[in-house]
C-alpha cells in the first residue's frame, strides 16, 4: 500500500482498496476497533508496508500476570479405554471425522446421521445393557436438532444416561443461549474444527475425569517417567549399522535400566535370535547393509516362536508411506529419527514388557527417575560456536549428556568426514541401493545431532539416488551436501583438537582399592555388555590410564567401540 492508503487505514468505514470490484468485502471497521482496543490497553498498533511487495502489521501492548492460575489437568487417552460413545451429525464428513478422531482414542464408537435414529440406538443400547456413556451431538441439524435431541433423550426412562457433548460450527455461547431457550441444559460445548487436544479435553470434561490438577509439562515428565520405570528390566534386541547411533541408542537405553544386546544388520540379528530367543523386544533400524530391517523382520515373523515379539522401527523415513511399509514387514510400531527421547520412551513401554524386573530391585521412585531431557545449553556447549549445528537440539536427544553429545560429533566427524569419498564409492558398488543407502546415513546421523543443514541436503540427495535421477542432477545435490558440511566439519576439527590439546593432568598416585573397586565395576559391566561401561571409563579415565599405561588406549578404544569382548579380554591381560 501507499503511505497515503496506510494513513487512511485505521479511519472507520475506510479501506485501502475502495473499487466497487474489489476482491474482498467487509465493512472497514476492523482496523479502527482494533486500534480502539489495543490504545485502551496502553498499546499502539502500525502498518508497514511497500506498494508491490507486501504489509506488516504490529502492535504493542501489555498485559497483566494472572496472580492465581487455574491449573487445567491433564489425562491420559488410555483412561478412556472402553467408553461406548455415539457420533451424531447429518454431514457425512464431519460424522467420519469425528468418530474416527474418538476412535482413535481407544473408545468404543458408534455413527448416526440424525436425532431420531440417535434416540432409538441409545434406547436399544440401554436395554440391552450396553449403554452408551456419552454423545457427541451436533447442534445444527435438519429436521430434529441437537438441542431437541437431546431434550427428549433425557426424558427418556434409561438406566444409564449418557453425558452430552454439544458440537457446533456456531459460537459457544450463542450454542448455549439457543439450547436455553429449548429449556436444555449443556455441561460441555465443543466447538468446530475440532482437534485432537480440545476434543480429548472435552471428553474428559464431559465425563468428570478425576481432580486432579497438573501442568502440561509436569504430564509430560511423569509420563516420561513411567515409560522409563515400565521398561526397567527389559532386555532388548538393538539392530543398527552406524557406530554414532549404536552409541546413542546403548546409552539412552541403558540409562533406563535396559539390557542392551547390539547387532550390526539383520542378518546377524537373527543370527543371535537363534542362539539366544529370550528377548523382550528389538528395535530394528530399516536401511542397512548385508541385510535390511524389512527382510529381517519378516524371516523373523516366519519363526511362530516370535510371532508375539515386539519390533519396532528406528529409521529417518516418516513419511506416511514408510509407515505402511514398516507395518506390512511385520514391526508394530515407529520412531522417527532424529529421536525424541520422551516419545521414544513412550513407543517402547507401550509395546515391551519386561519379563524379569531388574535384579528384583524395588521399583524407583518417580522423583528418582531421570527427568524429561532438558533443552538448554550450558556447560561446554554454552561456551563454544558449532557452525551449522544446533547443540540445543542435538543436546536434548542425548538427553543432555554433554560428554554423550561430544562423542557423537567427533564419530560423526571421524565416519563422515570423507562423505565424498564413501558417496563415490557407494556409487561404484555392485549394489544398486548403495549410493542412497549413503546418503540416507548422513542425512540420519546429522539431523540426531542438529546439523540441519547437512541433514535437508542429504535428504535431497538421497531422494534423487532413489529416483534414479541424471548423473549430472546428482552430482550437483552432492556439491551441496559437501558445501553444508563444510563448515560443519571445521567445527567438529576445533573441538576434535581442543580435546587432543588440553594439558594431560599429571600422574596421580594409583588408590589399589579403589582401583581393584573400579576394576571390578567395569569387568561385571563389559561382561554383561552394558552401555554404563562407557560412562565408566570416561568418568576414571585418569586412573586407569596411571594404572594401565600402556594398554589402556587399546581397551579406552575397544570400550568406545562397543567391542565390549575384546575390552574385556584386554582388561582380564592387564595386571
Amino acid at each position: 500500500m501507499t503511505p497515503e492508503q496506510c494513513g487512511k487505514l485505521f479511519q472507520s468505514f475506510s479501506q485501502a482498496d475502495a473499487s466497487t470490484t474489489r476482491k474482498y468485502g467487509g465493512t472497514g471497521l476492523g482496523l479502527a476497533i482494533s486500534q480502539k482496543l489495543v490504545e485502551r490497553m496502553g498499546g499502539k498498533i502500525w502498518v508497514e508496508s511497500v506498494p508491490g511487495q507486501g504489509s506488516t502489521f504490529h502492535f504493542h501492548v501489555r498485559f497483566g500476570v494472572q496472580a492465581n492460575p487455574q491449573v487445567r489437568r491433564m489425562f491420559k487417552a488410555d483412561e478412556l479405554l472402553g467408553v461406548r460413545v455415539l457420533v451424531v451429525d447429518d454431514n457425512a464428513s464431519a460424522r467420519n471425522i469425528l468418530a474416527t478422531m474418538t476412535r482413535n482414542f481407544g473408545l468404543d464408537v458408534d455413527a448416526v446421521p440424525d436425532g431420531s435414529e440417535a434416540l432409538g440406538l441409545v434406547g436399544d443400547a440401554d436395554k440391552n445393557a450396553r449403554p452408551y456413556d456419552l454423545v457427541l451431538m451436533d447442534w445444527k441439524m435438519p429436521g430434529m436438532d441437537g438441542v431437541e435431541t437431546v431434550r427428549r433423550l433425557r426424558s427418556q426412562a434409561l438406566t444409564h444416561m449418557p453425558a452430552i457433548i454439544m458440537v457446533t460450527a456456531y459460537g459457544r455461547e450463542e450454542a448455549m443461549t439457543g439450547a436455553g431457550a429449548g429449556h436444555v441444559t449443556l455441561e460441555t460445548v465443543l466447538t468446530k474444527p475440532v482437534t485432537a487436544s480440545s476434543l480429548l479435553e472435552a471428553i474428559g470434561e464431559a465425563l468428570g475425569k478425576g481432580d486432579r490438577v497438573t501442568t502440561r509439562q509436569e504430564a509430560r515428565a511423569e509420563d516420561y517417567a513411567e515409560a522409563m520405570e515400565k521398561l526397567k528390566g527389559a532386555r532388548v534386541l538393538v539392530v543398527e549399522d552406524n557406530d554414532m547411533n549404536q552409541e546413542l541408542a546403548m546409552e539412552l537405553l541403558a540409562n533406563a535400566c535396559i539390557t542392551v544386546v547390539l547387532a550390526n544388520h539383520g542378518q546377524e540379528a537373527l543370527e543371535i535370535l537363534a542362539r539366544d530367543p529370550h528377548f523382550d523386544g528389538v528395535l530394528m533400524d530399516c536401511q542397512m547393509p548385508v541385510m535390511d530391517g524389512y527382510t529381517a523382520t519378516r524371516k523373523i515373523r516366519q519363526n511362530p516362536d516370535f510371532k508375539d515379539l515386539p519390533i519396532v522401527a528406528m529409521t529417518a523415513n516418516a513419511m506416511a508411506g514408510d509407515k505402511e511399509k514398516v507395518l506390512e514387514a511385520g514391526m508394530w510400531d515407529h520412531i522417527a529419527k532424529p529421536l525424541n527421547v520422551a516419545a521414544m520412551f513412550a513407543t517402547l513401554a507401550k509395546w515391551i514388557h519386561p519379563a524379569h524386573a531388574a535384579g528384583g530391585a524395588p521399583a524407583t521412585p518417580k522423583s528418582a527417575v531421570a527427568p524429561e531431557p532438558d533443552t538448554r545449553v550450558s556447560g561446554l556447549f554454552g561456551n563454544i560456536s558449532l557452525p551449522g549445528i544446533d547443540s540445543r537440539f542435538g543436546l536434548a536427544t542425548a538427553m543432555n549428556k554433554e560428554e554423550l553429545y561430544r562423542r557423537m560429533l567427533l564419530k560423526f566427524r571421524e565416519g563422515q568426514g570423507a562423505f565424498a569419498e564413501l558417496f563415490a564409492k557407494a556409487r561404484g558398488d555392485s549394489d544398486p541401493t548403495a549410493a542412497q543407502r549413503c546418503a540416507h546415513t548422513l542425512r540420519g546421523t546429522a539431523a540426531t545431532l542438529g546439523a540441519k543443514g547437512v541433514q535437508h541436503a542429504a535428504e535431497q540427495l538421497e531422494q534423487a539416488c532413489k529416483q534414479k535421477a541424471p548423473e549430472a542432477k546428482i552430482d550437483e545435490l552432492l556439491r551441496r551436501v559437501l558445501e553444508e558440511m563444510q563448515p560443519v566439519m571445521a567445527g567438529l576439527q576445533a573441538l576434535r583438537d581442543a580435546d587432543t590439546s588440553a594439558p594431560a593432568p599429571a600422574p596421580a598416585v594409583v588408590d589399589a582399592e579403589q582401583l581393584a573397586t573400579l576394576r571390578a565395576r567395569l569387568l561385571g559391566l563389559l561382561d554383561l555388555g552394558d552401555a554404563r561401561a562407557i560412562d565408566l571409563c570416561q568418568e576414571h579415565q585418569d586412573l586407569f590410564r596411571v594404572a594401565y599405561p600402556d594398554q589402556w588406549k587399546q581397551i579406552s578404544t575397544r570400550v568406545q567401540d562397543f567391542d565390549f569382548d575384546a575390552a574385556l579380554a584386554l582388561l582380564q591381560q592387564s595386571p
